[in-house]
């Protein structure tokens, strides 16, 4: 029974919380895990070299994700960081960035051709997924009278 009420109160101050949040920064902002009161809103902080060094989101071209590492390529460099992809899939502006392939994502605005298996962003060949190419497609303006 004192587990019972334990528990139960756990619960009730949990909803309390959640209610809080949801009513003072808005549902979206819960959901994405965003805030308003976040100090630079255009850019991340990622751990490098000791420091924690600001990537502005405009300077990102893609990412791509290798087990529990992130490879984060810049028009500054290239970052290697100890965070899942999902990680940054979460962070990252979805207006601005869209994952391409389960191991990569890139900057929307950087892509400079598309075919069935990669995207050409800069000098660089990024793959797509099967799975991916669809959604990255439908997302976009085309002209011409073939199928993709």
């Amino acid at each position: 029974m004192r587990l019972h009420k334990k528990l139960s109160n756990q619960i009730r101050r949990g909803m309390r919380d959640l209610l809080e949040r949801i009513n003072g920064n808005g549902v979206e902002e819960l959901l994405n895990g965003k805030s308003d009161n976040i100090l630079i809103p255009d850019a991340i902080f990622i751990r490098h070299g000791g420091s924690l060094v600001k990537i502005k989101y405009a300077d990102i071209l893609w990412l791509k994700g290798d087990g529990n590492y992130t490879t984060l390529v810049t028009r500054g460099g290239v970052y290697s960081v100890r965070n899942i992809l999902k990680d940054f899939e979460i962070a990252l502006p979805t207006k601005e960035f869209i994952r391409i392939h389960k191991s990569y994502i890139v900057r929307i605005d950087e892509i400079a051709a598309i075919n069935v298996k990669e995207v050409k962003i800069d000098e660089d060949s990024v793959p797509v997924g099967r799975t991916y190419y669809q959604n990255l497609i439908s997302g976009i303006n085309k002209l011409g009278t073939g199928t993709d």
